[in-house]
């Protein structure tokens, strides 16, 4: 048993079982990389984009409409990237009229191209929209 141990210990290091994004070591990283415009795999008709500056992110969702060729700001809210143990989080706050409403995150997957996030212990999968 403890030659198992000792050789599983040796040959799959415990990171493998946690997050691990390739991209990233810092928050900063995952702010370069998350910067810009993303599409949720299941809804075309809306736009979130990403922006970081001098260390404050802000995430400003767009709906898309036919008609007219009209776009239309929902909303937008304030993003922080946080690192843990495991990997990196984004905490998302919107400041409504009297409320403001936290949500959290975590950063399964993100590249130049991908982003994946579990809300809730649900993934929802994101591509990146070229500029």
């Amino acid at each position: 048993m403890t030659k198992t141990l000792i050789f599983i210990l040796t040959f799959f290091p415990l990171t493998l079982i946690g997050q691990q994004l390739k991209c990233c070591d810092s928050e900063k990283q995952v702010e370069t990389y998350l910067s810009g415009k993303w599409q949720q795999k299941s809804d075309s008709n809306t736009e979130i984009i990403y922006n970081f500056e001098n260390g404050k992110g802000r995430i400003k969702y767009v709906q898309l409409h036919e008609v007219d060729g009209i776009t239309i700001e929902d909303h937008e809210e304030v993003v922080e990237i946080i690192k843990y143990e495991n990997g990196f989080k984004i905490k998302f706050v919107d400041k409504g009229f009297d409320v403001i409403y936290t949500s959290t995150s975590e950063l399964k997957h993100l590249d130049s191209k991908k982003l994946i996030l579990i809300t809730d212990g649900k993934e929802t999968e994101y591509y990146r929209i070229a500029e």
